[in-house]
């Protein structure tokens, strides 16, 4: 809900106690307090409690847990941010770290893979999961930071390794984000090259990594793919087909409305469209490949909707001053260069803020929850 003392999207356990079997915990919004575990110390309280509370949300649904972690902040091309205490409060820092950092030439490589393995030992400690992501989209490192890719695959391999010491018998993983290898994803691609060439330079480059499934994370809505019907008939099964392997989907989700947004010039116009109805079809698709596969686990995105349906096709702002002050700070100040940074903060907030089995107010979406409804009821593979 938009209120407290902070502005922003607050993420609450919404209806997951009645919703599901296993809780998500996508835990990339809160930084990483890369300088505690780098001298061995404790995390920042303010930091462990947050953290500590997650935990404790979580396994008092008596639910299982899914972990998902990472190395990487937002853009896929440099670490997390920072938290770390800075005259006696804690302060988030993106953008400390070079872009395209590399673990293996950096003087500081060991520094902050080590400090990144004993992160993911204090996470695995704390939430005992009975899945562990350690390395979100790891690929997308990999499109954006090529010279880099081998010294992020140690890092990553060293936090599996780490990981299955503490937890031997739970799936380990980083997730793969297919929409990329697929070479449909923008910048994943040389222009010209077709997308065979690019699925085997992108799945050629996976032999390395260590892995207990084959993650999947997708979201062909964003453009990727201009419809359902497009979408591949072997999206969800040639990466772990190719390689024998289990999958799983570690996070997907499709909007149930259109994308309206206002340039800084003031023009509106409709980025996306969609609704419930394409939702409620990408899932059952999803399910339907899942269950076809014996995957052991599939993560939709959200359980409630992240915005209230009318901010997600209004232009400007007409609603109530806690959700427009919501949506400027996502806009920020007009821009300064020939990037409309306001347009593309609104469109950062809009493209993840509907894709919920419920709405915003905790209402079902008749086709998008009943299909999930029934997918629970159906039994789980053996591996």
């Amino acid at each position: 809900m938009v209120s407290g003392a902070e502005t922003g999207l607050l993420l609450t356990d919404a209806d997951l106690a009645a919703d599901v079997e296993v809780v998500a915990i996508h835990q990339e919004y809160y930084g990483v307090p890369w300088d505690a575990f780098a001298a061995g110390d404790p995390p920042p309280p303010v930091w462990a409690g947050r953290m500590s509370g997650l935990a404790t949300s979580a396994r008092g649904m008596g639910k299982q847990v899914f972990l998902s972690i990472s190395p990487l902040d937002g853009n896929r091309s440099s670490l997390a941010p920072r938290v770390r205490v800075v005259n006696g409060a804690e302060v988030t820092e993106s953008n400390w770290a070079p872009h395209c950092w590399d673990a293996r030439t950096a003087p500081d490589g060991a520094t902050w893979r080590d400090a990144y393995v004993r992160y993911v030992e204090w996470m695995v400690d704390l939430f005992q999961p009975e899945f562990l992501n350690v390395g979100i989209e790891l690929n997308l490192w990999d499109i954006a930071c090529p010279s880099a890719w081998d010294g992020m695959v140690d890092v990553v391999n060293a936090a599996y390794d780490a990981a299955k010491s503490r937890r031997p018998g739970i799936p380990v993983f980083p997730s793969i984000q297919i929409d990329a290898l697929y070479g449909l994803a923008p910048g994943s691609c040389p222009p010209g090259t077709d997308a065979g060439t690019c699925y085997e330079t992108g799945y050629a480059h996976l032999a390395r990594v260590k892995r207990d499934r084959f993650a999947i994370s997708t979201y062909p809505y964003l453009g990727v793919v201009p419809s359902l019907d497009a979408l591949p008939a072997d999206w969800f099964f040639r990466g772990p087909r190719r390689g024998g392997e289990r999958a799983l989907i570690a996070e997907a989700g499709w909007l149930s409305t259109p994308v309206v947004a206002q340039a800084s010039t003031g023009q509106c116009f409709t980025a996306l469209t969609s609704d419930e109805v394409f939702a409620a079809a990408y899932l059952d698709r999803v399910l339907s490949d899942a269950q076809d596969s014996g995957m052991d686990l599939v993560t939709w995105i959200s359980d409630r909707d992240l915005l209230i349906e009318p901010l997600m096709t209004d232009c400007g702002c007409h609603q109530s001053a806690a959700w427009c002050s919501v949506r400027d700070l996502f806009r920020g100040p007009p821009p300064t260069g020939s990037v409309d940074t306001q347009l593309e903060g609104e469109l950062r907030m809009k493209v993840f803020g509907a894709m919920g089995l419920r709405t915003y107010e905790g209402t079902p979406k008749p086709g998008v929850y009943d299909r999930w409804d029934r997918a629970r009821k159906v039994p789980v593979a053996a591996p």
